[in-house]
């Protein structure tokens, strides 16, 4: 609406003409109030207003799905190996062992008969298993040892009391020694029943001993009870013996 449209609508209000009501009412406040003038120059700005409080974080969305592992890398160039320590000293060279040749020596022997053996004589095993540098003489009872070293025996005797000299047949027990027989007579081990036997009873003489053999010494299995004992087959064996070198 322009200068002139106002004094024409104006005009059509007071005279009824055309009069529409609701701009009559606007042009009679507009006619009260004076026309606009022109509008004046912008007018400085104002100070700056207080900073208004911050609104409060909305609510956190959802975390997306984790993406795929990307491919590996290629695996770097191996360093470059460091300086090597410097070598520990050498211990003590240890004392040399005894050649394994050396404890290849053994011999065992056994006996099937029922032979009589009179006091303080030797027992005589019949045959001989088998034997490697210890040899055995079944006619005298002597094991021969040649080389010096510790060595290790075991024997078992079945006997029977065999004293035809006294008529009542008195219990007595039965003892078996293992003697060096020569360069000397050395008594090495005693074994003997655990019980005392009349003329019908038999009985198990056993024992074990470990020793230190001479250089080509002997060595006897010896009746040394104060009667004649008789060796017994039991099954099949009467007595058995073994010896070995251990060291």
């Amino acid at each position: 609406m322009n200068e002139n449209n106002y004094d024409e609508l104006l005009n059509n209000c007071k005279n009824n003409q055309n009069k529409d009501e609701c701009l009559c009412k606007v042009l009679d406040c507009i006619c009260k109030n004076g026309k606009q003038g022109p509008t004046g120059p912008t007018g400085p700005t104002g100070p700056r207003g207080a900073t208004g409080m911050t609104g409060a974080t909305g609510p956190q969305g959802p975390t997306g799905a984790t993406g795929a592992t990307g491919p590996q890398g290629p695996t770097g160039a191996t360093g470059a190996t460091g300086p090597q320590g410097p070598t520990g000293a050498t211990g003590a060279t240890g004392p040399a062992g005894i050649p394994a040749e050396n404890f290849n020596s053994y011999a065992m022997v056994h006996d099937e008969t029922d032979s009589q053996v009179p006091v303080n004589n030797p027992i005589k095993f019949q045959t001989t298993n088998i034997s490697n540098k210890i040899t055995y003489d079944p006619n005298t009872g002597d094991f021969s040892i040649p080389e010096e070293g510790i060595y290790i025996a075991h024997w078992w005797i079945n006997v029977r009391h065999n004293d035809n000299k006294n008529s009542n047949c008195e219990p007595k027990t039965i003892g078996i020694e293992f003697h060096q027989f020569w360069p000397n007579d050395v008594l090495i081990a005693h074994s003997s029943t655990h019980n005392k036997l009349t003329c019908c009873d038999t009985g198990t003489v056993s024992g074990n001993a470990i020793f230190a053999a001479l250089p080509g010494a002997s060595y006897r299995f010896i009746n040394t009870s104060d009667i004649d004992i008789k060796l017994v087959p039991n099954d099949l064996y009467s007595g058995s013996v073994s010896i070995t070198r251990i060291l």
